[in-house]
């Protein structure tokens, strides 16, 4: 079993490992140079004890030099790399000098032992210490020579007989060839390395420019226009899309500020921890004095501390959309001028287009009268198809005029108190006869109890009318359902409306578009059941206008359920707010809603 010293003494033999690659190579070279002196002592012990043996002197620094060898290698194992080296060359040669001035002055063989602190300097450090270490030597070799000249070497110094000096110069020539050997791998070894950054630069050089180029292209390539400037705002860079926007050579660019491209450019410098604006709006001014309207954005190019260093301005040129732009506009504006003049047409034209219509389903009225009482069954049936045909043609009419107005903002808002229950009847009593020709059973959930309200009474009976009609329309031998209470919608009381069949129903396409005036489903409905289809958009029309809302849910082959919801006011409270000089509170924000509501109709 190994002992723990020979466990100590091997890894202090062993070569120590750092993370620095050139720490790693001077521990190296230290360590063999240790261990060679190391060696090289322990060797002279040897020669020292068998001299003493035959009655020659010990010479106490022989058996120092090993010790301290030993030493270096702990102090080098804990990391003290470079101090060890020159803890080695001052031990070595104080050791070789002393030695010499007790074997011979300068015809000591340990004085050969200078040329390796020289090789070993010149491994481990840089060029001025190995200047100093051959200033050293020299000053050495002068002094020993002055010593032995002026007798001053020590009284019991001995000159090397034959073996000592044969032996000392076979050390030295084995620790100079050692030493010379791995002068030259090192220098083998930094050749090799410095071919590999050789080959290793120009393999970057080689991706830079190719990274340069790529960059390049992608710049020349881009149809926005690109801009680089320094921090104080003069152009750096500009692209091919650049030159050809403004019609300008690079000259003409590189090397002036960009203000004078863009003027806002100097007010619009960041702060160093401003966000960044997005895409915006600006003028770019050609060098001809052209202005060119842009859609522009810059990032800011930061150095490592956060300080500006320039910017990367990009812009696209946006003429032709503001040309587009414009012409939109004015189409746009004519459409609505050619709208509200139409509507403004239809909504004066009510009258003259009524009157005629009523004096003939009056007459037919009188007709049919007078015809029943003379026996003229024949005549009777035309006649009623004439009147059905006026009053069909009225109704379509009344639709188109109710549309025209609210488009026109003409349409008012009346207030009224009425009877829920007795509007629901007059709403069923027009409704039943054509649930009854499509054999439909109508269902009605209106209380008694459920009161007056002060509401306009016009628009809601039309409201429940064109619900009615249209499930009474798309359903045939099924059920139709109303039901009428009170409740509160946003913490306002409001009446509620429920119309739901299991009729057609409706695809989500088509409840995308069901309250687009002059749209149904597709145009099958329209071939199959009539209509055109203004009741739906006159209604919601309606809804919006006294502060309501209507909603719809369908399947297609299941049913359609309307749910509508209108603001109220209690008469009640009406008539004690009137009492006290005052109008309701609730009557009053309908009415400025219904105002606001026409108004923006009207625009």
């Amino acid at each position: 079993m190994t002992s723990p010293a020979l466990k100590r003494l091997r890894r202090l033999l062993e070569g120590p490992r750092f993370a620095d690659e050139e720490r790693t190579r001077v521990a190296g070279i230290v360590h063999l140079a240790l261990v060679v002196a190391t060696a090289i002592g322990m060797l002279g012990v040897v020669v020292q004890v068998v001299m003493f043996t035959r009655g020659a002197a010990l010479s106490p620094l022989d058996l120092l030099f090993p010790a301290l060898s030993l030493g270096l290698l702990a102090l080098l194992h804990h990391g003290y790399v470079y101090s060890a080296g020159y803890a080695l060359l001052g031990v070595a040669g104080s050791t070789m000098v002393a030695h010499a001035a007790y074997t011979g002055g300068l015809r000591s063989s340990a004085l050969g032992g200078l040329i390796l602190l020289v090789i070993v300097g010149m491994l481990l450090f840089g060029r001025r210490t190995l200047l100093a270490i051959l200033g050293l030597c020299l000053v050495s070799l002068v002094g020993l020579y002055f010593a032995e000249v002026g007798g001053m070497l020590p009284a019991d110094a001995v000159l090397e007989d034959g073996p000592r000096a044969y032996l000392s110069r076979m050390l030295h020539l084995a620790a100079a060839g050692v030493f010379l050997s791995l002068a030259v791998h090192s220098l083998q070894d930094a050749l090799g390395r410095a071919r590999a950054g050789e080959l290793r630069a120009e393999q970057i050089l080689g991706e830079a420019q190719r990274a340069r180029r790529y960059a390049d292209n992608i710049l020349a390539s881009m149809a926005e226009s690109l801009v680089v400037v320094d921090a104080e705002g003069r152009i750096q860079t500009v692209n091919r899309a650049t030159l050809k926007l403004l019609d300008a050579l690079p000259e003409q660019l590189l090397g002036r500020p960009f203000a004078e491209l863009l003027p806002e450019f100097s007010s619009e410098l960041p702060l160093p921890h401003e966000p960044q604006q997005g895409l915006v709006e600006r003028v770019y001014r050609a060098p001809g004095g052209r202005e060119i309207p842009v859609l522009y954005a810059r990032s800011d190019l930061r150095d490592d501390h956060g300080e500006p260093i320039g910017a990367v301005c990009v812009a696209s040129d946006i003429t032709h959309l503001k040309r587009a732009e414009g012409s939109l506009r004015e189409a746009k504006q004519m459409a609505e001028e050619a709208n509200l003049a139409k509507s403004r047409f239809l909504a004066n034209m009510s009258h003259e287009l009524r009157t005629p219509l009523n004096a003939v389903i009056g007459y037919a009225e009188m007709l049919m009268e007078e015809s029943d009482e003379r026996g003229l069954q024949g005549s009777v049936d035309e006649l009623r198809k004439i009147q059905f045909a006026g009053k069909h043609l009225l109704g379509l009419i009344s639709d188109i005029l109710d549309l025209s107005k609210i488009e026109a903002g003409r349409m008012d808002v009346h207030l009224e108190t009425f009877d829920v229950a007795d509007m629901v009847e007059a709403v069923l009593g027009t409704i039943r006869p054509l649930a009854d020709r499509g054999h439909n059973r109508l269902v009605v959930v209106c209380p008694a109890s459920i009161g007056f309200i002060h509401a306009d009474l016009t628009k809601t009976r039309q409201i429940l009318l064109n619900l009615l009609s249209n499930a009474v329309k798309f359903t045939d031998h099924g059920e139709i359902r109303l039901t009428a209470s009170k409740t509160l919608r946003d913490g306002t009381p409001a009446i509620q409306f429920i119309v739901a069949d299991n009729g057609i129903g409706m695809t989500q396409q088509q409840l995308g578009k069901l309250f687009q005036a002059f749209s149904q489903g597709d145009s099958t409905t329209s071939r199959r059941f009539g209509g055109t289809g203004l009741g739906l958009a006159i209604s919601k029309a309606f809804c919006d206008m006294l502060g309501g809302a209507i909603e719809v849910k369908s399947q297609l082959g299941v049913g359609t359920m309307f749910t509508v919801r209108l603001p109220y006011s209690d008469p009640h409270e009406l008539s004690l707010s009137r009492r006290s000089g005052s109008f309701s509170r609730t009557v009053a924000e309908a009415a400025r809603a219904a105002a606001a509501r026409a108004a923006q109709l009207k625009v």
